[in-house]
């Protein structure tokens, strides 16, 4: 994917070379029969960025599909900043800067605002998810080792017709003291789940293509943090 390719809504993905773990997993994303991905794997092994260009990816090829990036509302850091002052839109505003950041290393300025002026992207919290029925969307869950298993249950079951869901996370970086995400990924890793279009794809340190030193790090840390 190394060539400039233009889609027919004009969003050009191609200039940004995939490795070939990427393409595999990116094929498997793009799937008309794949409904959910749980992607797992350390930080800096391109979780989410795979999963912004697999979503853009198919918004190119059906501009009815809306985007909507959710995270859980928890804060990385052992102690809270507690109550912040503001609009509830204020109060999310913090928890969607990795939105913008992905589409922009992905897109320029153009293709985002391009996005913007066809209402294609929400980002919310998974707080005010409950209620909600769907469709027609790409569903991006960021940070899901954040989430407790009631709250991914909640999110996987929002899910209605030609929706996706892909759900990024890694246990090492999760807040919580419970590591559910990595046992629910293993309880939809079998042939039984990606028969029915939901599949777990795992990175490892080996993929970590933010810079090479993150392996290094994660090696040293391993055993203060586990």
């Amino acid at each position: 994917m190394s060539q400039k390719k233009r889609f027919k809504t004009g969003l050009l993905l191609g200039h940004i070379n995939l490795s070939e773990k990427q393409q595999k997993y990116l094929k498997i994303m793009l799937d008309p029969t794949t409904r959910v991905v749980f992607l797992s794997g350390p930080s800096g092994s391109t979780k989410t960025f795979l999963a912004f260009y697999a979503a853009l990816a198919l918004w190119n090829e059906d501009q009815r599909l809306k985007l909507l990036y959710l995270r859980s509302a928890v804060e990385s850091a052992t102690k809270s900043l507690g109550y912040l002052k503001g609009s509830a839109e204020d109060k999310i505003s913090p928890y969607m800067e990795v939105l913008t950041e992905k589409l922009a290393e992905i897109l320029n300025p153009q293709e985002i605002q391009s996005l913007v002026d066809a209402n294609a992207i929400e980002g919310d919290v998974i707080n005010y998810l409950r209620g909600r029925s769907i469709s027609n969307t790409v569903i991006i869950v960021d940070e899901a080792a954040n989430m407790v298993p009631n709250e991914i249950e909640n999110v996987l079951t929002r899910m209605n017709k030609n929706t996706k869901i892909f759900l990024c996370g890694d246990s090492r970086q999760s807040d919580l003291k419970r590591k559910d995400y990595d046992n629910i990924c293993k309880e939809f890793g079998d042939e039984e789940s990606a028969k029915k279009g939901i599949h777990h794809l795992a990175f490892t340190k080996e993929d970590i293509m933010r810079d090479p030193v993150i392996g290094f790090i994660l090696d040293k840390l391993e055993r203060f943090i586990n």
